[in-house]
């Protein structure tokens, strides 16, 4: 007997597979300005927690609470780097799922404000536990639920923009993104100023001050804060306006978590049977995102232990090259829509290059100077600043290319699924990069943190470059994307 539900009605295809067919949701044809200022606010809100907890905050509150906790310096990195790694598996694990979910119900927005709630919840009880491997828990937890929440907001791209914007809105919305960037340099500022310095790794290490004696302060208050901008930049949100299918799914759970699987399964597929670019592009994003996340996830702590320098400077180094990498953006976004995505991997590349380049240079001793019992060390420093705003650039390009890439090479109807086989590859990168980065960087410690630290990032430029490569060979389709095809393309 043939199942005459409402549901197999709406979708193609149902009542002989009795599976759930996907969700035909009509692409944008027009762009809104508002709409678009709406539905980038998350990205300033999502952009806070990236920032403001894992590139400034959590590896020095790890290696604080790691030593009060009676670890070393070496194994509380380790152990952070281990969370940060078991949360990225778990996410390359759950988001293609979660994303097939999404092309079955055609509805993001609503997924993005539950999970958004989620992670603005979870970012306090980091820090409220002061217990060093709970709070590594919660936080894994924690980067998991903002993780999908992100896989989400970014499938809705087709559904708020035009097809010839989709470059622009992305740049605009990685922009907008570092609005939360600055709130959280911002933080990294006036905390101290508020609560107290905290206790310096190397004060511990040379015995100056006793486990016992350590203070977090405003390293603390970083997470109570964060949680606090976050739910300011999120609540606009959720205002925005996206198509979605007004088709309501009422199948059983079994039967939607049946047809989520098969779903997911055909993509796969697919991908290695029918669309040999998107297989490229998930290798190479392999390799590009473990120089990326690695990067962003330690930039803040090789400038404080790389380089010796305080948390003012850090944060001012950082803050200038935000401001550079910005206006840069602006002008790549459109440049992306009229030249296409492989251009801008060519672009984002050489600023890659440089840019680590003269990240390691910065930490070059160049003089040393002995008066009495002091000695004075000269690093070309200076070279920091310009480094930062060229990653800055670098890093907001490669989400803009990462986004664009996805929008040509999947067909309409799976944006959420090949966003989630692109996190696959992100996430297992950004979990295998920590490990590989804490790794040198343990090897080569006893012959100078500031060296460590130079191996251990150069070593991230031979992942971007190599990748960048396996990029070049993906077929460019962008003038048949901007006429209105969509894959597959004709030939």
């Amino acid at each position: 007997m043939k199942d005459t539900t409402s549901s197999d009605d709406l979708h193609e295809g149902a009542k002989e597979s009795r599976i759930i067919e996907l969700a035909r949701v009509g692409e944008a044809q027009t762009t809104e300005k508002k709409n678009i200022l709406y539905w980038a606010f998350y990205d300033a809100a999502d952009t806070v927690f990236a920032m403001a907890i894992i590139s400034i905050t959590l590896f020095q509150w790890g290696e604080l609470m790691g030593l009060r906790a009676g670890y070393t310096f070496a194994r509380s990195h380790l152990l952070v780097s281990t969370f940060l790694m078991l949360s990225n598996v778990i996410v390359a694990i759950l988001m293609p799922i979660l994303g097939a979910h999404s092309d079955l119900v055609g509805k993001r927005k609503p997924l993005v404000i539950i999970l958004g709630v989620m992670t603005l919840a979870f970012i306090p009880l980091i820090a409220l536990t002061m217990k060093f491997l709970l709070g590594l828990l919660i936080f894994l937890i924690t980067n998991v639920v903002y993780q999908a929440a992100n896989l989400y907001y970014e499938s809705m791209l087709p559904y708020i923009c035009d097809t010839n914007s989709r470059a622009k809105v992305s740049a605009f919305g990685v922009a907008f993104g570092y609005v939360g960037t600055i709130f959280a340099i911002l933080l990294y500022f006036l905390l101290p100023r508020g609560f107290g310095d905290a206790t310096v790794v190397d004060d511990v290490l040379s015995g100056s001050v006793a486990i016992d004696d350590i203070q977090l302060n405003w390293v603390y208050w970083m997470f109570i804060f964060a949680s606090v901008f976050y739910l300011l930049l999120f609540i606009p949100f959720f205002f925005v306006k996206e198509n979605k299918s007004e088709i309501k799914i009422t199948e059983s759970f079994g039967r939607r978590t049946r047809s989520t699987f098969v779903q997911l399964g055909r993509t796969f597929k697919e991908i290695f049977k029918d669309n040999k670019g998107m297989l490229l592009f998930l290798i190479g994003w392999f390799l590009i995102n473990d120089a990326v996340g690695t990067c962003i996830a330690i930039l803040i702590d090789y400038l404080r232990e790389g380089l010796g320098l305080d948390e003012t400077i850090a944060g001012a180094i950082l803050f200038g090259g935000i401001l550079v990498g910005v206006a840069f953006l602006f002008i790549m976004g459109p440049v992306i829509d009229r030249k296409g995505p492989k251009f801008g991997v060519i672009i984002t590349a050489i600023a890659w290059t440089i840019g680590i380049i003269l990240t390691v240079l910065s930490g070059v001793t160049y003089k040393t100077v002995v008066i009495g019992n002091i000695t004075y060390i000269y690093k070309l420093r200076f070279l920091a600043y310009i480094a930062a705003a060229i990653l800055s650039f670098g890093m907001g390009s490669v989400f803009v290319v990462g986004r664009q890439f996805i929008l040509e090479l999947c067909p309409p109807e799976k944006i959420g699924q090949y966003m989630g086989f692109k996190k696959i590859s992100g996430k297992v990168s950004a979990a295998i990069g920590p490990l590989i980065f804490s790794g040198v960087l343990a090897f080569v410690l006893p012959y100078g943190k500031t060296l460590a630290y130079q191996i251990a990032i150069l070593s991230l430029l031979v992942f971007f470059l190599i990748g960048f490569v396996i990029i070049l060979f993906i077929k460019n389709n962008h003038a048949k994307y901007l006429k209105g095809e969509r894959f597959p393309y004709k030939e």
